[in-house]
């Protein structure tokens, strides 16, 4: 093991003696199982290890979500309960042991799958490649974003009121959805790929000045927060991380304690935003007084129970289910959720809306509740579900790891981040779909364009057969 590697593992044991000593604990002694898994997952297979030379990579992003999921919410509930959320009420303490365990298969169906099939070495094997040639994109992608930004907003002032009120956001998310509004959303993606894509471009051009480059690396984060400005906060934060990917990977290693140290900055300012949001106050009346009203220990704790689906979120899919299952009848639906005609006919029987009408009931208006991705293979399949779906699910992120360590150029690194990141957060079906569907179309036509100028350049400039053997 790594140095670091024996700092996570000291780190963990620090953490299942905290909870064994907890309030909590004798209630749910079932849940040190998750930090064992843990721990037991960094000791004996070497590729689900936290890697300390590629701070930021695909692999690293599963692993820390896993580690707060089993590891850092296990030591909060061991403290201050179970959070309840917007659940009608806390599932069963059955339920709560089962959903513990089908956490642990599913991490360790995962851990197990990725070791078995991961091949790329920690260090990185990149052919340095430049997007020059295809600096050309840059514009029409900023024209197709800059379109999108008008169409969502009308105006630079109409942004800014959005900005500024959280009140706006909401009646716009309660007005009917019109062809301008979704060709908006389509479009606006373009913005934020477009200025990563000329950084990356001005990067390779020429040899830079570590001020300038650090300058314009800090442009590039405002402009990215700019252009993909929403109240949902993983929209803002994915490209930036992403970003910090790629700059870490191409231009400077990013220290590991900097990385940690940014990552519970970015939790703590995403709970900030999170609680301002649930206010009606414009920014322009905020104050000291205000925003201490709305911030509370209770209240991160609950923000990270619920955003990293913590076992009370799987409980109650359980103690709802009644011993009915779906037998995979809600896993497609799931899937074309999100796509505007084909998701339409199957939506009811979805696990988005099945979860979200176990808890607000049958007139629910609000599809707000993101159903976890264990949840909804458990209901479908009991635990076989679980298994072979993180089975499924460690395949993919071998894979997106290795596009990621091998990717010649820094803007190629940002767009494999970016999808592994929604591939793994927040571990849902129907938001990893939407995302796939919605948001990467920039980087699809990236590669797409890429792939036609290699093929123009080799059909444009045949290789002489005599060359073969010069």
């Amino acid at each position: 093991m790594s140095r670091g590697v024996l700092w996570v593992q000291a780190i963990s044991a620090v953490t299942l003696i905290a909870f064994t000593g907890s309030p909590v604990a004798p209630e749910y002694p079932l849940a040190v199982v998750g930090i064992l898994a843990f721990m037991l997952v960094q000791a004996f297979l070497p590729a689900c290890r936290i890697r300390m030379s590629t701070p930021v990579c695909p692999a690293n992003i599963a692993q820390g979500y896993y580690g707060i999921q089993l590891v850092l919410v296990t030591v909060l509930v061991g403290y201050f309960g179970f959070s309840q959320g917007t659940l009608p009420y806390l599932p069963s303490k059955g339920a709560i042991d089962l959903a513990i365990v089908v956490h642990v298969v599913g991490y360790l169906s995962f851990s197990v799958a990725y070791q078995c099939l991961a091949h790329v070495p920690a260090r990185h094997r990149r052919s340095r490649e430049s997007t020059s040639n295809m600096a050309s994109l840059v514009l029409p992608f900023a024209l197709a974003g800059l379109l999108g930004f008008l169409l969502m907003h009308g105006s630079v002032a109409g942004f800014v009121e959005y900005a500024s009120s959280p009140i706006e956001e909401r009646l716009r998310a309660d007005e009917a959805t019109t062809i301008q509004g979704a060709a908006g959303n389509f479009l606006k993606h373009f913005l934020g790929f477009a200025v990563v894509l000329a950084w990356s471009s001005w990067l390779g051009a020429a040899p830079r000045r570590r001020a300038s480059i650090v300058a314009a690396t800090a442009g590039v984060v405002v402009l990215l927060l700019i252009a993909n400005f929403h109240y949902n906060r993983g929209t803002m934060l994915g490209p930036v991380l992403a970003l910090a990917g790629a700059f870490s990977a191409h231009v400077w290693r990013i220290p590991f304690k900097g990385v940690i140290l940014a990552s519970a900055l970015a939790l703590a300012i995403a709970f900030a935003f999170g609680s301002y949001r649930s206010t009606d106050l414009n920014v322009t009346e905020l104050s000291r007084s205000a925003v201490a009203d709305t911030l509370s220990v209770d209240g991160a704790v609950e923000f990270v129970q619920i955003y990293t689906s913590a076992p009370q979120m799987t409980a109650y899919v359980i103690d709802s289910l009644e011993g009915k299952f779906y037998y995979g009848a809600t896993l497609l639906p799931s899937l074309v959720y999100p796509i505007p005609v084909l998701g339409k006919p199957y939506r009811e029987t979805s696990g988005t809306v099945i979860f979200n009408t176990l808890i607000y009931g049958e007139d629910a208006v609000s599809l707000d509740q993101i159903i976890p991705l264990d949840g909804e293979l458990y209901m479908n399949l009991h635990l076989a579900g679980v298994l072979l779906g993180n089975v499924v699910l460690g395949c993919v992120l071998v894979w997106l790891q290795g596009k990621f360590m091998t990717a010649p150029n820094p803007v190629e690194s940002y767009a494999w981040l970016m999808m592994a990141l929604w591939t793994v957060f927040p571990g849902s079906l129907s938001v990893a779909s939407q995302m796939y569907v919605y948001s990467f179309w920039p980087i699809y036509t990236y590669f797409v364009a890429k792939r036609f100028w290699s093929w123009t350049s080799a059909t444009a400039f045949p290789r002489d057969p005599a060359m073969k053997y010069s």
